[in-house]
């Protein structure tokens, strides 16, 4: 079988996955997932989770999932379909159980063969307590291995098959769905007199649209400001806050324009009934940017190293909602603050951008000058800013390129810069995007030795040199950037030299340095 991209979750839009962590059990994401929401003591003293004490704890079970509707799933091998199912993961990484955990279901292409053996894999999967796997055909494996279905028959693991047309993260966002289905049960049981609410949220269950209808129920404007964005209202000043605490940082406020404690009782049983649902909703919302942000990142991973074809690095680019194929740009920024940044490309370019950290900088990618122009224009004060060349999707290598030497340029300039790569004149853009891999090799062992001092030793000559050669060589900039006094910086330049036998005085050997430091950081050394 011949190893292919993994088709089925970047064939669907990503920003729309329903995304949603149980707010008990195993969270890959931190506690705020495993949140139990309740009211501020000071103004809602009992809170209104004993209003609802059955909203947490089912799980959609295995079976439901592969009943589920518009998923043609096909059982090949029947285990346990009544065990509850915690996550569903797309995985074709070995050993698959680093990445997983007991309850979950996985999503396999396949690409894991035929490096790995099928038993093997699938033992690695019933070892870790997976309950079930489906297997993915692709445009060149069009039926079930027959191996693969023999290790699960031994295993007693619940083998499916899943269409070519049904994409991965289809699955994911049905299971997604299902279980919200099963979280809310219990949830409407108390909305029965509150039909017009509930309507509102089958109708659009966007936080627009819940604030909405909470201020019509409360007869009271209601905003809300989470992660820095508010939604429902202009501004939240001169408006009440009611915080939402949980058992980790919940970094949200509703905001009422009447005093929460002068509420009637029917006016907090409103709140009762819609706070849960706006939870929810600001958790899916992280959850589906935390999964994008990490597509994201593989996608300036593969560009990074040139190894996706150009369908499949476009493929990806429409799952993130980048739907143009010309015009495509990369900007790399730097900014004391990241979120600052991502939350300025959302403003600029809303959902049509792949954007995401990576390693110091934020790296985003957008078709269109003018969606580059906002982008720029909108970026905070304290950001420095580098815009690489725009073309098709075989010219992003080379746009990423452009853009993070220009970062360097305009970071070099001071905070507020912005360089484009009209105004590169440097022949290392071209070298860096040739790089063999002897090069890269030559690299690494050039700076081997100081990796070594420095993890022998506890030493900071790696973070030395880069400053060094970043700052020009300028002893006294250097230092004040290190914290340290100049005959401290002198002293470890000397020792660089000695343990390389080169020269920061020979501009050969800066560059060697340069190129090194430059190709260590494409490779994630």
């Amino acid at each position: 079988m011949r190893p292919v991209p993994p088709r089925n979750w970047t064939n669907g839009p990503i920003r729309g996955v329903g995304l949603v962590i149980p707010p008990t059990g195993r969270s890959t994401c931190g506690p705020l997932f495993r949140s139990r929401y309740t009211w501020c003591p000071e103004a809602f003293p009992g809170g209104f989770e004993s209003l609802h004490p059955g909203w947490k704890g089912e799980r959609v079970k295995v079976g439901e999932l592969l009943r589920e509707r518009g998923l043609s799933l096909t059982v090949a091998v029947h285990g346990n379909l009544d065990a509850p199912i915690e996550w569903v993961h797309a995985i074709d990484r070995f050993p698959a159980s680093e990445f997983i955990s007991a309850g979950d279901v996985a999503l396999t292409s396949g690409q894991w063969w035929p490096a790995v053996s099928a038993d093997a894999f699938v033992r690695d999967l019933a070892d870790a307590g997976v309950l079930a796997l489906g297997f993915g055909l692709t445009s060149t494996v069009t039926d079930l291995p027959s191996h693969l279905v023999s290790a699960c028959e031994r295993a007693g693991l619940t083998l499916f098959l899943v269409p070519v047309e049904v994409p991965f993260v289809r699955i994911i966002k049905s299971f997604v769905q299902a279980q919200r289905r099963v979280w809310e049960r219990p949830l409407r049981r108390h909305l029965d007199y509150y039909e017009t609410f509930v309507a509102a949220l089958r109708e659009d269950r966007s936080l627009g649209s819940m604030l909405e209808s909470l201020s019509a129920g409360l007869a009271s404007p209601i905003g809300l400001v989470a992660d820095r964005e508010t939604f429902g209202v202009h501004s939240t000043d001169d408006m009440h806050s009611i915080p939402l605490l949980s058992e980790g940082v919940l970094d949200a406020e509703l905001f009422s324009a009447v005093e929460p404690g002068s509420f009637s009782v029917e006016q907090r049983a409103v709140l009762s009934v819609g706070v849960p649902f706006i939870a929810l909703e600001i958790e899916r919302i992280r959850s589906v940017r935390r999964a994008v942000d990490g597509y994201t990142r593989e996608l300036f991973t593969w560009l990074r190293s040139g190894e996706q074809d150009e369908v499949s690095v476009l493929a990806r680019l429409r799952s993130l909602g980048v739907e143009e194929a010309e015009g495509l740009a990369v900007v790399a920024i730097w900014n004391p603050d990241p979120e600052a940044v991502l939350l300025a490309t959302r403003r600029a370019a809303g959902q049509r951008v792949a954007a995401a950290p990576f390693d110091d900088a934020v790296l985003v990618c957008v078709s269109g000058e003018d969606v580059v122009d906002r982008l720029v224009r909108g970026l905070p004060r304290t950001a420095s800013a580098g815009v690489g060349s725009a073309g098709g999707p075989g010219r992003l290598r080379l746009s990423l390129i452009q853009a993070e030497h220009a970062l360097g340029v305009a970071r070099r300039s001071g905070p507020g810069s912005v360089v484009g790569a009209d105004e590169l004149n440097s022949p290392s853009t071209v070298l860096y995007s040739q790089a063999s891999a002897l090069m890269r090799e030559t690299a690494t062992a050039l700076l081997a030795p100081l990796r070594d001092y420095d993890t022998a030793r506890g030493g900071q000559l790696m973070q030395t040199l880069e400053v060094f050669l970043r700052t020009g060589g300028r002893w006294s900039v250097a230092a004040s950037e290190l914290y340290i006094h100049p005959n401290t910086l002198r002293h470890r330049v000397q020792v660089i030299e000695q343990i390389t036998g080169r020269s920061l005085d020979s501009t050969r050997d800066r560059t060697d340095f340069d190129i090194a430091i430059e190709l260590a950081g494409q490779s994630g050394l």
